[in-house]
Protein backbone atom coordinates (compact mmCIF):
# COMPACT_ATOMS: atom_id res chain seq x y z
CA UNK A 1 0.00 0.00 0.00
CA UNK A 2 1.44 3.53 -0.82
CA UNK A 3 2.22 5.83 2.38
CA UNK A 4 -0.62 7.82 1.58
CA UNK A 5 -3.04 5.01 1.60
CA UNK A 6 -1.46 3.76 4.78
CA UNK A 7 -1.84 7.33 6.30
CA UNK A 8 -5.60 7.33 5.53
CA UNK A 9 -6.55 3.92 6.80
CA UNK A 10 -4.86 4.97 10.30
CA UNK A 11 -6.43 7.79 10.35
CA UNK A 12 -10.27 5.73 9.99
CA UNK A 13 -9.13 3.67 12.55
CA UNK A 14 -7.75 6.24 14.93
CA UNK A 15 -11.50 8.26 14.12
CA UNK A 16 -13.13 4.92 15.11
CA UNK A 17 -11.61 5.19 18.42
CA UNK A 18 -12.82 8.20 19.26
CA UNK A 19 -16.61 7.46 17.54
CA UNK A 20 -16.91 4.78 19.55
CA UNK A 21 -16.41 6.43 22.64
CA UNK A 22 -13.07 4.64 23.71
CA UNK A 23 -10.80 7.54 23.23
CA UNK A 24 -10.94 11.45 23.70
CA UNK A 25 -8.01 11.75 21.70
CA UNK A 26 -5.26 9.84 19.60
CA UNK A 27 -2.27 9.81 17.91
CA UNK A 28 -0.30 6.89 16.02
CA UNK A 29 2.75 6.07 13.89
CA UNK A 30 4.37 3.30 13.01
CA UNK A 31 7.82 2.59 10.81
CA UNK A 32 11.86 1.94 10.94
CA UNK A 33 14.26 2.78 13.65
CA UNK A 34 14.31 6.75 13.05
CA UNK A 35 12.23 6.54 10.39
CA UNK A 36 8.18 7.10 10.78
CA UNK A 37 6.42 5.88 7.62
CA UNK A 38 2.80 6.63 8.22
CA UNK A 39 1.29 8.85 10.93
CA UNK A 40 -2.18 10.38 12.03
CA UNK A 41 -4.27 11.50 14.47
CA UNK A 42 -7.67 11.88 15.76
CA UNK A 43 -10.20 13.70 18.31
CA UNK A 44 -9.92 17.13 20.14
CA UNK A 45 -8.69 18.85 22.91
CA UNK A 46 -10.41 21.19 25.17
CA UNK A 47 -8.20 24.06 25.35
CA UNK A 48 -7.83 26.37 22.29
CA UNK A 49 -11.53 26.03 21.27
CA UNK A 50 -11.29 22.61 21.07
CA UNK A 51 -8.43 22.26 18.44
CA UNK A 52 -7.68 19.49 16.52
CA UNK A 53 -4.93 17.02 17.86
CA UNK A 54 -1.30 17.42 16.38
CA UNK A 55 1.36 14.80 16.37
CA UNK A 56 3.35 17.25 18.07
CA UNK A 57 1.14 17.32 21.18
CA UNK A 58 2.36 15.23 24.02
CA UNK A 59 0.60 12.71 26.30
CA UNK A 60 0.37 11.91 29.72
CA UNK A 61 2.58 9.06 29.39
CA UNK A 62 1.76 7.01 32.59
CA UNK A 63 3.89 3.77 32.36
CA UNK A 64 5.36 4.22 29.18
CA UNK A 65 7.67 6.38 31.51
CA UNK A 66 8.82 2.65 32.62
CA UNK A 67 10.81 2.45 29.36
CA UNK A 68 12.67 5.53 29.58
CA UNK A 69 13.97 4.39 33.40
CA UNK A 70 15.37 1.11 32.01
CA UNK A 71 17.25 2.71 29.26
CA UNK A 72 18.52 5.17 32.03
CA UNK A 73 19.37 2.01 34.20
CA UNK A 74 21.37 0.15 31.02
CA UNK A 75 23.26 3.21 30.72
CA UNK A 76 23.95 4.16 33.87
CA UNK A 77 25.58 -0.03 34.38
CA UNK A 78 27.46 0.77 31.02
CA UNK A 79 29.06 3.73 32.57
CA UNK A 80 29.88 1.59 35.34
CA UNK A 81 28.00 4.26 37.22
CA UNK A 82 25.87 1.99 39.15
CA UNK A 83 25.56 -1.57 38.33
CA UNK A 84 22.33 -3.72 37.65
CA UNK A 85 23.38 -6.64 39.99
CA UNK A 86 23.76 -3.65 42.82
CA UNK A 87 22.03 -5.24 46.05
CA UNK A 88 19.39 -2.89 47.96
CA UNK A 89 20.96 -4.32 50.74
CA UNK A 90 24.57 -2.59 49.74
CA UNK A 91 22.86 0.73 48.82
CA UNK A 92 20.33 1.13 51.90
CA UNK A 93 21.66 -1.24 54.72
CA UNK A 94 19.52 -1.87 57.77
CA UNK A 95 16.52 0.09 56.88
CA UNK A 96 15.73 -2.73 54.10
CA UNK A 97 13.79 -5.84 54.94
CA UNK A 98 15.29 -9.13 55.35
CA UNK A 99 12.93 -10.37 52.34
CA UNK A 100 14.58 -7.44 49.99
CA UNK A 101 18.17 -6.97 51.00
CA UNK A 102 19.30 -9.53 48.72
CA UNK A 103 17.21 -8.25 45.25
CA UNK A 104 19.17 -6.26 42.80
CA UNK A 105 18.40 -3.23 40.98
CA UNK A 106 17.79 -5.72 37.75
CA UNK A 107 15.07 -7.69 39.78
CA UNK A 108 12.85 -4.34 40.07
CA UNK A 109 13.44 -3.16 36.76
CA UNK A 110 12.39 -6.95 35.98
CA UNK A 111 9.47 -7.25 38.05
CA UNK A 112 10.89 -9.76 39.97
CA UNK A 113 11.62 -8.70 43.27
CA UNK A 114 8.42 -9.68 44.91
CA UNK A 115 6.89 -6.30 45.81
CA UNK A 116 3.02 -5.25 45.89
CA UNK A 117 1.74 -4.48 42.67
CA UNK A 118 0.73 -0.63 44.14
CA UNK A 119 -0.64 0.77 47.00
CA UNK A 120 -1.39 4.67 47.19
CA UNK A 121 1.87 5.87 48.70
CA UNK A 122 0.19 9.62 49.01
CA UNK A 123 -1.73 8.20 51.70
CA UNK A 124 0.60 6.17 53.52
CA UNK A 125 3.58 7.86 53.94
CA UNK A 126 3.68 12.30 54.47
CA UNK A 127 7.24 12.51 53.15
CA UNK A 128 9.76 10.86 51.59
CA UNK A 129 11.50 9.55 54.50
CA UNK A 130 8.42 8.02 55.34
CA UNK A 131 7.82 6.59 52.18
CA UNK A 132 11.23 4.58 51.74
CA UNK A 133 10.19 3.32 55.26
CA UNK A 134 6.98 1.50 54.22
CA UNK A 135 8.63 0.77 50.53
CA UNK A 136 11.02 -1.27 52.77
CA UNK A 137 9.00 -2.77 54.74
CA UNK A 138 7.71 -6.66 55.20
CA UNK A 139 4.25 -4.53 54.12
CA UNK A 140 5.05 -3.85 51.11
CA UNK A 141 6.48 -7.16 49.75
CA UNK A 142 4.04 -10.10 48.70
CA UNK A 143 5.02 -14.14 47.92
CA UNK A 144 4.54 -13.62 44.20
CA UNK A 145 8.34 -13.60 42.85
CA UNK A 146 7.14 -12.27 39.02
CA UNK A 147 4.62 -9.88 39.05
CA UNK A 148 3.74 -6.07 37.27
CA UNK A 149 4.93 -3.51 39.87
CA UNK A 150 5.04 -0.07 40.44
CA UNK A 151 6.53 0.19 43.44
CA UNK A 152 9.18 -1.93 41.92
CA UNK A 153 10.25 0.90 39.63
CA UNK A 154 9.53 3.46 42.29
CA UNK A 155 12.26 1.74 44.57
CA UNK A 156 14.16 1.35 41.60
CA UNK A 157 14.33 5.28 41.18
CA UNK A 158 14.76 6.06 44.78
CA UNK A 159 17.98 4.00 44.82
CA UNK A 160 19.23 5.56 42.02
CA UNK A 161 18.83 8.58 43.86
CA UNK A 162 20.07 7.32 47.27
CA UNK A 163 23.59 5.99 45.05
CA UNK A 164 24.37 8.82 43.07
CA UNK A 165 22.95 11.83 44.73
CA UNK A 166 21.19 13.32 42.36
CA UNK A 167 17.25 13.41 41.82
CA UNK A 168 15.72 11.42 38.86
CA UNK A 169 14.30 13.68 36.87
CA UNK A 170 17.88 15.48 36.59
CA UNK A 171 19.90 12.26 36.13
CA UNK A 172 17.19 10.97 33.01
CA UNK A 173 17.66 14.47 31.80
CA UNK A 174 21.34 14.49 31.26
CA UNK A 175 21.56 10.36 30.71
CA UNK A 176 18.89 9.86 28.41
CA UNK A 177 16.65 12.85 27.19
CA UNK A 178 19.33 15.11 26.35
CA UNK A 179 21.41 12.73 24.60
CA UNK A 180 18.56 11.34 22.75
CA UNK A 181 17.34 15.00 21.40
CA UNK A 182 14.46 14.43 23.79
CA UNK A 183 14.16 17.49 25.45
CA UNK A 184 9.98 18.10 24.73
CA UNK A 185 9.69 14.51 26.92
CA UNK A 186 8.99 16.33 30.64
CA UNK A 187 7.26 15.90 34.06
CA UNK A 188 3.97 18.44 34.27
CA UNK A 189 4.70 20.40 30.89
CA UNK A 190 4.73 24.36 31.53
CA UNK A 191 3.37 24.93 27.75
CA UNK A 192 -0.58 23.79 28.24
CA UNK A 193 -1.31 24.19 25.18
CA UNK A 194 0.74 21.50 23.44
CA UNK A 195 -1.03 18.89 25.91
CA UNK A 196 -3.63 16.46 25.17
CA UNK A 197 -6.19 16.58 28.62
CA UNK A 198 -6.70 13.36 30.01
CA UNK A 199 -10.40 12.83 30.82
CA UNK A 200 -9.71 10.04 33.63
CA UNK A 201 -10.57 10.36 37.31
CA UNK A 202 -9.28 8.58 39.85
CA UNK A 203 -11.95 5.62 40.27
CA UNK A 204 -9.39 2.81 39.55
CA UNK A 205 -7.07 3.96 42.45
CA UNK A 206 -9.98 4.38 45.00
CA UNK A 207 -10.95 0.50 43.59
CA UNK A 208 -7.62 -0.96 44.72
CA UNK A 209 -6.69 1.19 47.80
CA UNK A 210 -10.29 -0.34 48.78
CA UNK A 211 -8.64 -3.35 48.56
CA UNK A 212 -5.96 -2.46 50.98
CA UNK A 213 -8.38 -1.23 53.71
CA UNK A 214 -7.98 2.48 52.28
CA UNK A 215 -10.39 4.79 51.60
CA UNK A 216 -9.79 7.66 49.28
CA UNK A 217 -12.29 10.51 48.31
CA UNK A 218 -13.21 10.88 44.92
CA UNK A 219 -10.88 13.37 42.80
CA UNK A 220 -11.90 15.22 39.41
CA UNK A 221 -9.77 14.54 36.39
CA UNK A 222 -6.26 16.50 36.49
CA UNK A 223 -5.97 19.81 34.91
CA UNK A 224 -3.83 19.36 31.68
CA UNK A 225 -0.29 19.19 32.00
CA UNK A 226 -0.60 16.90 35.43
CA UNK A 227 -0.07 13.46 36.08
CA UNK A 228 -3.22 11.44 35.91
CA UNK A 229 -1.60 8.90 38.36
CA UNK A 230 -1.18 9.44 42.31
CA UNK A 231 2.01 8.37 42.90
CA UNK A 232 4.12 10.13 40.40
CA UNK A 233 2.06 13.11 41.26
CA UNK A 234 3.56 12.81 45.27
CA UNK A 235 6.69 11.80 44.32
CA UNK A 236 6.98 14.32 41.52
CA UNK A 237 10.73 14.07 39.86
CA UNK A 238 11.20 11.33 42.25
CA UNK A 239 9.10 9.19 40.03
CA UNK A 240 10.52 6.90 38.07
CA UNK A 241 7.31 4.63 37.51
CA UNK A 242 5.49 7.38 35.71
CA UNK A 243 4.78 10.70 35.52
CA UNK A 244 6.12 12.11 31.85
CA UNK A 245 4.71 13.47 29.25
CA UNK A 246 5.59 13.02 25.44
CA UNK A 247 4.65 12.81 22.30
CA UNK A 248 4.74 9.91 19.59
CA UNK A 249 7.98 11.04 18.16
CA UNK A 250 9.67 11.05 21.28
CA UNK A 251 8.52 7.55 21.75
CA UNK A 252 9.55 6.38 18.48
CA UNK A 253 13.02 7.73 19.18
CA UNK A 254 13.24 5.87 22.50
CA UNK A 255 12.20 2.78 20.66
CA UNK A 256 14.45 3.37 17.71
CA UNK A 257 17.40 3.76 20.44
CA UNK A 258 16.28 -0.34 21.50
CA UNK A 259 16.18 -1.27 18.04
CA UNK A 260 19.12 0.64 16.73
CA UNK A 261 21.93 1.42 19.49
CA UNK A 262 23.92 4.39 18.72
CA UNK A 263 23.35 7.12 20.91
CA UNK A 264 22.71 6.05 24.46
CA UNK A 265 22.54 2.08 24.70
CA UNK A 266 25.40 -0.62 23.30
CA UNK A 267 23.43 -3.75 21.39
CA UNK A 268 25.37 -6.05 24.07
CA UNK A 269 23.16 -4.39 26.91
CA UNK A 270 19.96 -4.00 24.88
CA UNK A 271 20.59 -8.19 24.19
CA UNK A 272 21.16 -8.99 27.72
CA UNK A 273 18.10 -7.05 28.73
CA UNK A 274 15.69 -7.73 26.66
CA UNK A 275 16.92 -12.18 27.25
CA UNK A 276 15.32 -13.88 30.20
CA UNK A 277 12.43 -14.19 32.15
CA UNK A 278 9.34 -15.10 31.88
CA UNK A 279 6.57 -11.83 31.37
CA UNK A 280 9.07 -9.26 31.34
CA UNK A 281 11.92 -8.37 30.48
CA UNK A 282 14.56 -5.53 31.61
CA UNK A 283 12.06 -2.62 31.21
CA UNK A 284 9.25 -4.38 28.99
CA UNK A 285 6.37 -6.75 28.75
CA UNK A 286 6.44 -9.95 26.19
CA UNK A 287 3.55 -9.75 23.51
CA UNK A 288 0.79 -12.13 24.08
CA UNK A 289 -2.03 -13.17 21.38
CA UNK A 290 -4.79 -11.96 23.23
CA UNK A 291 -3.23 -9.00 24.88
CA UNK A 292 -2.49 -6.20 23.47
CA UNK A 293 -0.29 -7.28 21.05
CA UNK A 294 -2.50 -9.68 19.62
CA UNK A 295 -1.04 -11.84 16.07
CA UNK A 296 0.81 -10.07 14.33
CA UNK A 297 3.55 -9.25 16.67
CA UNK A 298 6.37 -11.67 16.76
CA UNK A 299 7.58 -13.67 19.38
CA UNK A 300 10.79 -11.64 19.98
CA UNK A 301 8.68 -7.97 20.29
CA UNK A 302 8.67 -6.56 23.37
CA UNK A 303 6.18 -3.34 24.47
CA UNK A 304 4.72 -1.37 26.78
CA UNK A 305 1.31 0.22 27.92
CA UNK A 306 -0.10 3.14 29.59
CA UNK A 307 -2.64 3.44 31.99
CA UNK A 308 -3.95 6.81 30.61
CA UNK A 309 -4.16 5.15 26.77
CA UNK A 310 -0.85 4.52 25.19
CA UNK A 311 1.09 2.09 23.33
CA UNK A 312 4.28 1.60 22.33
CA UNK A 313 5.97 -2.21 20.71
CA UNK A 314 9.02 -2.81 18.73
CA UNK A 315 9.57 -5.77 16.46
CA UNK A 316 13.03 -6.80 15.90
CA UNK A 317 11.54 -9.39 13.60
CA UNK A 318 10.19 -6.71 11.23
CA UNK A 319 12.68 -4.02 12.28
CA UNK A 320 9.41 -2.28 12.83
CA UNK A 321 8.05 0.32 15.78
CA UNK A 322 4.64 1.13 16.67
CA UNK A 323 3.22 3.74 18.45
CA UNK A 324 0.03 4.59 19.56
CA UNK A 325 -0.83 7.45 22.30
CA UNK A 326 -4.55 7.77 23.85
CA UNK A 327 -6.35 9.09 26.16
CA UNK A 328 -9.20 6.45 26.96
CA UNK A 329 -12.64 8.05 28.18
CA UNK A 330 -12.22 5.71 31.38
CA UNK A 331 -10.71 3.36 33.13
CA UNK A 332 -13.33 0.46 31.96
CA UNK A 333 -12.51 1.63 28.08
CA UNK A 334 -11.02 -1.18 26.56
CA UNK A 335 -8.55 -0.13 23.83
CA UNK A 336 -7.02 -3.77 23.35
CA UNK A 337 -8.70 -4.79 20.33
CA UNK A 338 -7.93 -1.30 18.82
CA UNK A 339 -4.19 -1.47 19.46
CA UNK A 340 -4.57 -5.37 17.71
CA UNK A 341 -5.74 -3.66 14.70
CA UNK A 342 -3.97 -0.65 14.64
CA UNK A 343 -0.59 -3.52 14.65
CA UNK A 344 -1.79 -5.01 11.94
CA UNK A 345 -2.32 -2.49 9.93
CA UNK A 346 1.42 -1.44 10.19
CA UNK A 347 2.22 -5.21 9.37
CA UNK A 348 0.20 -6.08 7.27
Amino acid sequence: MDPSGQDRELEQLLGGMIDAGVATAAAAAFGRPRRIESAAVAGHTRCEQGRTVRLTDRFDLASLSKPFAATLALSLDQQGLLPLETRLGDLWGADVAARLADRTLESLLRHRAGMRAWTPLYRRSRDPGATVRYLFSDDALEDRRERYSDLDYIVWGLSVERALGRNYDALLRKTVLRPLGLNGVVREPGERSSVIESSLDNDREIALAADQGIRIATLPRVSPGVAQDGNARFLGAHAAHAGLFGSVSHLFELASEWLAPTKVLSGERVQRALGGGRSFALGWTRPTVRGSAGPALSRRSFGHLGFTGGSLWVDPAESRILVLLAHRTSSRADLAPWRRRFHRLALG
